[in-house]
C-alpha cells in the first residue's frame, strides 16, 4: 500500500532503517523499515520515477525520471527538494 501505481525502484539507507521507493505515480515515498509505515511523500516529478537512492550518509535522496528528464535531490529528513537537474 502507499503508491497508486507500479513501483519501479526501491533502496535501503546504509543502516537499514529507512526505505525509499519511486513509482509510476510520480511520487517518491520514505518508509520506516521496522514498521512498514510511510513517513514522507515527496512530490516534484511530473512523470513516473525511474530510480531512487540514498546518499551514503543517508542525509539525501536522489530520484530520477526519464519521462520528465530530471534528477531531483531531496533532504531525507524533511522531504524538502534541494536541487533539480534537467
Amino acid at each position: 500500500q502507499g503508491h497508486t501505481e507500479s513501483v519501479n525502484s526501491v533502496a535501503f539507507n546504509a543502516n537499514g532503517t529507512r526505505i525509499v521507493s519511486g513509482s509510476d505515480d510520480g511520487t517518491v515515498k520514505l518508509w520506516d523499515a521496522a514498521t512498514g509505515a510511510e513517513t514522507i511523500t515527496l512530490k516534484g516529478h511530473v512523470s513516473p520515477v525511474s530510480c531512487v537512492e540514498f546518499s551514503p550518509d543517508g542525509m539525501r535522496i536522489v530520484s530520477g525520471s526519464s519521462g520528465d528528464g530530471t534528477l531531483r535531490i531531496w533532504d531525507a529528513r524533511s522531504g524538502e527538494p534541494t536541487v533539480s537537474l534537467n
